[in-house]
């Protein structure tokens, strides 16, 4: 067991994280999230006002403890986390955490866990890149994503803008996000509406 669970935040000052997300697949039982992966912690290091959406865009996933980061887009993962920065809260990993089932290194609980150790990152793009070089994450460029799996993903990008109205408030948080980062999905969505 690590001696510790991490979360990542742009927000600073963090003294205690509370119990209110959602367990998955219960109704009504709040938990607080961690990962026992460092690296998976930091791609939560996200930073609205520099990615122009509050909602993070998170693409990985941990397989055998290495992270595997897939880019939606070409320098997506530099476009993000360049020039951001964070931290990396640390949380004793004690018996009152349970495993996430069917999420590997992933931990929760019912309580509200207190932050033992803070860890400032002034980069996020440079610490993710120390991971890279040690070898416990794995970046999958855009161009080696499989053509397919684009066309799908932005085919259900594209439906999913139309669908909930975002292609007619292309002033909104969301239209923006779009149409600064995923231009071609942007595009499809408005071609959808003009038929």
């Amino acid at each position: 067991m690590a001696d510790y669970l991490f979360h990542g935040s742009h927000a600073s000052g963090i003294e205690t994280l509370h119990a209110n997300s959602k367990l998955h697949g219960t109704e009504d039982t709040m938990v607080v999230y961690l990962t026992a992966n460092p690296a998976y912690a930091l791609f939560y290091i996200w930073d609205a006002e520099h990615n122009k959406r509050t909602g993070k865009h998170v693409t990985c996933f941990i397989k055998n403890g290495k992270v595997y980061y897939e880019e939606q887009f070409p320098g997506m993962l530099k476009a993000f986390y360049k020039g951001v920065s964070g931290y990396l809260y640390c949380i004793p990993h004690t018996e009152e955490f349970a495993r996430v089932e069917g999420w590997e290194e992933m931990w929760y609980s019912e309580k509200d866990a207190d932050v033992a150790e803070v860890r400032y990152i002034p980069d996020v793009y440079d610490e993710l890149m120390k991971y890279e070089q040690e070898g416990t994450l794995e970046v999958i460029s855009f161009e080696k994503v499989e053509p397919e799996r684009i066309k799908d993903l932005y085919e259900y990008m594209a439906k999913r803008l139309v669908n909930n109205g975002i292609v007619n408030q292309p002033d909104c948080e969301e239209a923006v996000f779009y149409q600064t980062y995923f231009e071609p999905v942007w595009k499809m969505a408005m071609e959808r509406t003009k038929v």
